[in-house]
C-alpha cells in the first residue's frame, strides 16, 4: 500500500521497519522520505534480504538535496514473505501512486534481492496473473499448500487488472542483484525455511526465479543492471554470483547463448536465470548485435563488452550503494528522463 506519512532519518532502522509492518498486517508499505513534494518525479528505493531502508539513506538524502525527485522507501518483510507477494505489495503501491500523479515517470533503485522484488512488481503491473498456480507438500504433515495468482487476488494482494499503461515510464536500476539465485539445497533444509520464505524463492530453481523474466514488459519499462566490483576495490568475493563474476567457461556459454544456441546454457538453472536477466537489460540488443557482428570473443574482450552493458562499480555488495559513480548514473537517468542510462567502460 501507499502511505502518505513521510519517513524521517529515525524511521529507517530494522526495528522501526518491523513496527510499521506490524501495523499493516505484514504487507509492504511505500512511504515518502522527508518533505513530501508530490509534483516531483518519484524515486522508489527497495532494500535487499536481511536489510532495512536505512541502507538506502544516502540515496534518499541525495534525492532530497537534488530537488528533482521525491524519494520513496519500500518497507517490506524481506525474510518471512514470499517474493512475489512483496512484489504485489509494491505493485499495488505504485498503482496508487499513479492515481495521485497521473502518468508518472518512476525510477526504482533496488539493491540485491530487492531487484527481484521490483521485477516481480513490474510483472504484476504488466500481467497480474504472471505467477502460476502450483502446489507443494509439507512432508511431515502430508498436506498440500496451494500458492498462486488466484489465492493472491482472493486475499486482496494481487492487482485485479494490469495498469502499467498508467505510467509514462518506469526505469528499474537493479544494483548487484543475484539473478542466478543459489544452488539447490537439500529438501530437509528447505523445510527449515517455512518462516523464512524469501530464502525459498532465492533458490535458483524456484518458481519465482525460473519464471521471473518470462513476462514481456512494454517498451516504456526499462531495466538497467549495475554490479559491485569487489576485485576493483581490493576485496574478496563474498556474494552470490553475478554476471561480472563468471569464469571463462561460463562466459563462453553465455556468448553461445547470445549467438542463438540456448543449449549452451546446460541444465543449471543459475545459467538460465543469469541469461534471462541479461536479455532483459536495456542494452542487450546492442550487445547481441555487436557480438553477432564480431563473432565469439576471448574472455577478456567479452568481459569488456559485458562491462559496457552492465557497469561494475568498485565496492562491496553493500558499499556500492555509497559509490559516487552510482550517484552520477542515477543523476543522468533523472536528467535525461525516459532514456537509457549511459554505459561506462
Amino acid at each position: 500500500m501507499l502511505s502518505l506519512d513521510p519517513l524521517g532519518p529515525d524511521d529507517l532502522g530494522e526495528s522501526r521497519e518491523q513496527a510499521l509492518l506490524a501495523t499493516h498486517g505484514g504487507r509492504g508499505v511505500l512511504a515518502p522520505y522527508g518533505r513530501v513534494r508530490p509534483q516531483m518525479r518519484p524515486l522508489v528505493l527497495v532494500h535487499g534480504i536481511k536489510g532495512h531502508p536505512g541502507e538506502l539513506r544516502a540515496l534518499a538524502e541525495r534525492a532530497l538535496t537534488g530537488g528533482e525527485v521525491q524519494p520513496y522507501l519500500f518497507v517490506y518483510d524481506d525474510i518471512g514473505r514470499y517474493l512475489d507477494r512483496s512484489g504485489d505489495d509494491l505493485a499495488r503501491a505504485l498503482a496508487e501512486l499513479a492515481c495521485r500523479a497521473p502518468r508518472p515517470e518512476v525510477v526504482i533503485v533496488a539493491h540485491s534481492m530487492g531487484g527481484i522484488v521490483a521485477r516481480c512488481a513490474l510483472n504484476s503491473l504488466t500481467e497480474p496473473r504472471w505467477f502460476p498456480l502450483f502446489s507443494h507438500r509439507r512432508l511431515r504433515r502430508g498436506k498440500i499448500r496451494v500458492r498462486g495468482s488466484a489465492e493472491a487476488v482472493r486475499d486482496g494482494v494481487r492487482l485485479e487488472a494490469a495498469c502499467v499503461a498508467d505510467f509514462a515510464a518506469v526505469d528499474l536500476v537493479a544494483v548487484d542483484t543475484p539473478w542466478a539465485g543459489f544452488a539447490d539445497p537439500r529438501l530437509d533444509l528447505r523445510q527449515l525455511w517455512r518462516r523464512e520464505r524469501a530464502w525459498v524463492d532465492m533458490v535458483s530453481n524456484s518458481v519465482v526465479l525460473t519464471r521471473l523474466h518470462a513476462t514481456a514488459l512494454p517498451a516504456h519499462v526499462r531495466i538497467h543492471h549495475i554490479e559491485a566490483d569487489q576485485r576493483a576495490a581490493g576485496l574478496a568475493d563474498d556474494k552470490i554470483r553475478t554476471l561480472g563474476d563468471l569464469d571463462d567457461v561460463d562466459l563462453l556459454r553465455l556468448q553461445r547463448a547470445i549467438l542463438g544456441d540456448p543449449s549452451a546454457l546446460g541444465d543449471d538453472p543459475r545459467h538460465h536465470n543469469l541469461f534471462a536477466a541479461l536479455a532483459g537489460e536495456r542494452s542487450f540488443a546492442a550487445l547481441a548485435a555487436d557480438l553477432r557482428a564480431r563473432g565469439t570473443l576471448g574472455p577478456e574482450a567479452f568481459r569488456a563488452e559485458l562491462r559496457r552493458a552492465v557497469p561494475r562499480l568498485a565496492g562491496s555488495h553493500g558499499s556500492v550503494l555509497r559509490n559516487t559513480a552510482l550517484f552520477a548514473l542515477l543523476d543522468e537517468l533523472v536528467r535525461r528522463g525516459a532514456t537509457e542510462v549511459r554505459r561506462q567502460a
